[in-house]
């Protein structure tokens, strides 16, 4: 799947070279010299960018939502149907260049489901959870609102609960008062080294430089990045296991101060050999598949990565595929690893019937009528939904039932593409790539013809090339035709830009 936000990879520095970068002194920027022009933009102009940003996301009522910019923080009011929506307007206005911060104060409509009903239904979800391991965790629902309390193993699991619950029919806030009881303590110096290895060697912070401290398991970042929502992928990577807190109060946010040479630098140093490194620590430091980690066999070629071996469900298999595409590097995953579902295995039978129940959980799928067959606890989704994004939650959702170690998505969108003006395609992608790539590296020209995007120009990175193609679909493209080059080709001997055609 191309997007797991429900759902966020070329280089690798050498250990010595981490130690080295790590014990310098703090780091808040690149030199003025290679620091761009600042980009201030109008209020107004910020406002408009992410209103339309709203209006062309699938599964948003738009018009119900309010966008007000001060001094680059910016308000989100107005009223949804779900939590999930809420949730998901706040990631979009957290993309948007020069956006320092979101205050989602939208409403979410309350259903007419008790709160009994609701209590129950987030239980079954956090039991129903292939990502949870038995967690031991209270809820208290009053009017939609789900309070949590109780203990988990680790900060990733403490935000998969709360996106669980999020994700039920009329849960309309969600208290996480979870609280992370470690079971293998690790040292302060252990978890600064892992932590800041991973960062340098992530496709997501490639151009950063973030100094990492620990004090008794409790993680300071400091340093500047690009954007929002970059800060908050930070705060998830340092969530590896075995830290109880993250703090990014020192991470400032300036898209425009970041250094166009250190992801050179990285990418220019890239091997097999570091990225068979970068894999086995950052599958060795994730709460949800370090506890298989000993049972993947990662193996890389020219910086094709396959993965082989057996885990114990199915989204660990998706989890460490994701974390391989985030390595600087690594040109594609081949997911080849075998899942053997642990503990007592549901039927056929059973496995359908908590599909179809996980499915009905959702305030996005509840109307939509599925069909569900199961063979081998390999599931297969049939029926209609309106969007790519309940597309994709459907088969999010199903992946967590236990017991299901494949799932074939075969749903149809029966929304049709709706004819738009070509001036108006290229005019709402030239906008988008302006406000949400966050990167004065790209050079990035838009034609349209009958309704069919045409990039052409340069980025550095792939991530970038599919970050471009994911807008020209965001902006009413049909089949867009990405003919970007790529300046950082890892070095393996092939040509270092390539134009896919």
């Amino acid at each position: 799947m191309n997007c797991r936000s429900l759902a966020f990879i070329t280089l690798s520095f050498s250990a010595a070279a981490s130690m080295t970068w790590m014990s310098g002194p703090p780091f808040f920027g690149p030199p003025a010299v290679f620091a761009a022009e600042r980009s201030e933009f109008d209020p107004d102009e910020l406002e408009s960018a992410i209103k339309a940003d709203l209006d062309d996301a699938e599964s948003l009522v738009a018009d119900r939502i309010t966008v007000e910019v001060n001094d680059s923080l910016v308000t989100l009011s107005g009223t949804v149907s779900s939590l999930m929506e809420k949730r998901r307007a706040g990631e979009i206005a957290k993309r948007t260049r020069s956006v320092q911060g979101v205050i989602n104060q939208i409403y979410v409509e309350p259903t007419s489901r008790s709160d009994d009903k609701i209590r129950e239904d987030v239980l079954m979800r956090l039991r129903v959870n292939d990502s949870l391991d038995r967690p031991e965790i209270v809820v208290n629902v009053e009017n939609g609102s789900v309070a949590m309390t109780g203990k988990v193993d680790s900060l990733a699991e403490k935000r998969l609960a709360e996106t669980a619950a999020a994700g039920v029919r009329g849960v309309t806030d969600v208290q996480n008062q979870l609280t992370v009881a470690l079971a293998k303590p690790r040292t302060d110096d252990e978890l600064r080294e892992e932590i800041q290895a991973l960062i340098v060697n992530s496709v997501y912070f490639d151009d950063v430089q973030i100094r990492v401290d620990v004090e008794d398991a409790t993680v300071k970042l400091t340093g500047t990045v690009g954007s929002a929502a970059q800060k908050a992928n930070l705060i998830e990577a340092a969530e590896i296991w075995g830290v109880k807190g993250v703090s990014a109060d020192q991470v400032t946010i300036d898209p425009d101060r970041l250094d166009p040479t250190r992801r050179a630098d990285r990418y220019a140093i890239v091997s097999d050999q570091t990225i068979q490194e970068s894999l086995t620590r950052a599958f060795s430091n994730d709460p949800i598949v370090f506890p298989y980690a000993d049972k993947i066999s990662p193996k890389v070629q020219s910086g094709v990565v396959t993965l082989e071996g057996k885990v114990g469900r199915l989204r660990v298999k998706e989890k460490a595929e994701r974390l391989a595409m985030g390595i600087v590097g690594v040109m594609r995953v081949a997911n080849e690893l075998d899942v053997r579902f642990d503990g007592d295995v549901p039927s056929d039978a059973e496995i359908i019937r908590l599909s179809q129940a996980a499915l009905a959980r959702s305030p996005n799928l509840d109307r939509r009528d599925f069909r569900i067959h199961c063979q081998a606890a390999h599931v297969s989704l049939y029926g209609l939904v309106e969007s790519r994004f309940e597309k994709e939650l459907a088969e999010w959702i199903v992946d967590g039932v236990p017991g299901v170690v494949h799932v074939n998505n075969a749903l149809a969108v029966n929304a049709q593409w709706e004819p738009k003006a070509d001036e108006e395609i290229r005019k709402d992608l030239e906008r988008k790539l302006k406000f949400a790539l966050f990167d004065t590296s790209n050079e990035i020209e838009v034609e349209v013809a009958d309704g069919v995007a045409i990039l052409t120009g340069e980025v550095d990175t792939w991530r970038q090339w599919q970050s471009a193609v994911n807008l020209a679909i965001e902006a009413g493209a049909r089949d867009p035709h990405n003919l970007l080059n790529v300046r950082m080709h890892p070095p393996h001997g092939a040509s270092r830009i390539y134009v896919p055609r």
